[in-house]
């Protein structure tokens, strides 16, 4: 730990990459940890968060030290907190973690049929809800509940079919009981 403490103290262009991409990750890392514990996956959140304050502790904690004494360190640092955000949102986009709630309105019964017939055939579980929308005209929903990496594709679907659908994706934290078919699990 002296070693990168004092290879901290540089003033290498060494340093200033070592510093920008070791905060990179730090960041990145928190962002996914935050990410994780919100959408209930605790324990590997919890060991996500051990190497974000090795991280936080080796990089941010040096370059605080000696701020006074290389700006341009300093100015580093915050440029890679900026970019280890953009990194961290961005994977976990990719991660696709979690679930999330369509909700997919028709102004046409059997467009949603045809739909739910689609959905089904590719292994989602939904519910078929009559509505009433304004002037009490006849609409009908489709719901369904999908882990993430799953609403990319369901979306595609419904506008490549179904543009005239009115399309809605909400995340859900938590599900307690219900059916759920194979895409689900």
């Amino acid at each position: 730990m002296d070693r990168i403490a004092e290879f901290l103290t540089g003033k290498t262009i060494y340093v200033y990459l070592f510093v920008f991409f070791g905060k990179l990750l730090e960041v990145a890392l928190a962002s996914l940890r935050s990410q994780l514990i919100h959408k209930g996956e605790r324990l590997l959140g919890g060991i996500v968060a051990v190497f974000e304050y090795t991280f936080w502790l080796t990089i941010t904690a040096t370059v605080i030290t000696g701020f006074a004494d290389d700006l341009i360190k300093m100015l580093v640092l915050i440029a890679a907190f900026a970019t280890g955000n953009v990194l961290g949102s961005f994977l976990e986009e990719k991660l696709a973690l979690g679930y999330v709630s369509i909700s997919i309105v028709f102004m046409e019964k059997q467009n949603a049929l045809q739909a739910a017939d689609l959905l089904r055939s590719q292994g989602h579980a939904l519910t078929i809800i009559p509505s009433q929308g304004i002037n009490g005209a006849e609409r009908t929903v489709l719901q369904l509940t999908v882990k993430r990496k799953y609403s990319t594709s369901i979306k595609s679907l419904i506008r490549t079919h179904f543009p005239q659908a009115v399309l809605s994706v909400s995340a859900t934290q938590q599900i307690f009981g219900g059916t759920f078919a194979k895409a689900f699990k």
